[in-house]
């Protein structure tokens, strides 16, 4: 060994294109088993999916398997593929009045850009307006979204892979006494969706506008983060603008966050806009394919309970129209009794 040779093997990110030898067979492994055990055949769970649930934990085979067992058990429960297309969220819009967030374009790699200002209300006053179900299925739709539509658009805007987003929080006007037991428990639940059943998709946050007030805060919260996630999360007070340009360009910030953008052409401005190579990206996932699949799926459970014929399928041409009856059957996702706050991408 020579004097500058170092014994210390070089660790690699485990994404795609920097794996080790040993994280490829992992990765290999985990196909193998999830085939052999029939597990699913989703086009969905690519590589690049699976590799986040591995770099999760750590290429544990073992605990990789635990975790995406429970993933497909969670989907199952929820109903989660349903309630993409069937369930509505009506009064979701209204809440977003009281608590701006969204996508605003993307930070200079090419990711989905999220800006959250979540100190605008009080959970009861949300509460009041949307119920803990509607607030469930809507974020978890924006997780799917995410994934199956911001990040392809992304990705064939900036010609490279993209599967992580970058988040800002403005904790503007926080105080301790939103930060109730509640309050506390609508935060934790929406970490857990998120680590548990869409890990690895958080690149950076930067939490800014902090005070004083915030170390309590971030006490309470950071329990509930892993060190990796931690590692993460970047907390600024009022002046983080220098900083934040080196990852997003002043043009996709809002003026009120320092940048350069209004979103004046928008009614309630950037944190209503969703401006981004999205908007021009072919949801399949959200498809009308998708639709008439699911749609002819819960038809045909229903024609069974009634000892029903199971109807044809509906033309391309009724899409919409069958889509308005099923939404009237009211046929919703199970969702806990227990709800979190609608999070940032959050990881585990």
């Amino acid at each position: 060994m020579g004097w500058f040779s170092s014994s210390k093997k070089e660790e690699k990110s485990g994404f795609m294109d920097d794996m080790s030898e040993e994280q490829e067979q992992t990765l290999e492994e985990f196909k193998k088993i999830i085939a052999e055990e029939s597990l699913t055949e989703d086009s969905r769970y690519d590589d690049y999916y699976l590799l986040r649930f591995l770099r999760a934990r750590k290429f544990d085979i073992e605990k990789t398997m635990v975790m995406f067992k429970k993933f497909l058990e969670w989907r199952v429960e929820h109903r989660t593929d349903e309630a993409m297309v069937i369930y509505k969220c009506p009064n979701v819009e209204k809440a977003r009045e009281i608590y701006p967030h969204g996508y605003h374009g993307t930070d200079l790699e090419g990711r989905p850009f999220y800006i959250d200002q979540p100190c605008n209300f009080h959970i009861d006053d949300l509460l009041k307006i949307v119920s803990k179900e509607e607030l469930y299925v809507y974020y978890v739709r924006e997780y799917e979204k995410l994934i199956h539509v911001r990040f392809p658009a992304c990705s064939a805007a900036s010609e490279k892979k993209i599967e992580q987003s970058f988040s800002l929080l403005n904790l503007k006007g926080f105080s301790m006494g939103k930060l109730k037991e509640k309050s506390r428990n609508f935060i934790k639940l929406a970490i857990d969706i998120g680590s548990d059943n869409y890990p690895e998709i958080m690149y950076k946050m930067f939490i800014v506008n902090t005070s004083f007030v915030f170390k309590g805060a971030w006490a309470i919260i950071s329990p509930f983060l892993d060190a990796k996630t931690k590692k993460k999360i970047s907390i600024h007070g009022s002046s983080f603008q220098k900083e934040l340009f080196k990852y997003v360009d002043p043009s996709n910030v809002p003026e009120s966050l320092g940048g350069e953008c209004t979103c004046s052409h928008t009614e309630g401005g950037c944190y209503f806009s969703d401006v981004g190579p999205w908007n021009e990206y072919p949801a399949d996932e959200f498809g009308e394919a998708a639709k008439q699949a699911i749609l002819e799926e819960e038809k045909n459970e229903i024609a069974a309970t009634e000892g029903l014929a199971p109807p044809p399928p509906p033309s391309s041409g009724n899409v919409e129209e069958v889509t308005e009856q099923m939404a009237n059957l009211e046929v919703q996702p199970a969702v806990p009794t227990e709800l979190a706050a609608p999070p940032p991408p959050s990881e585990s």
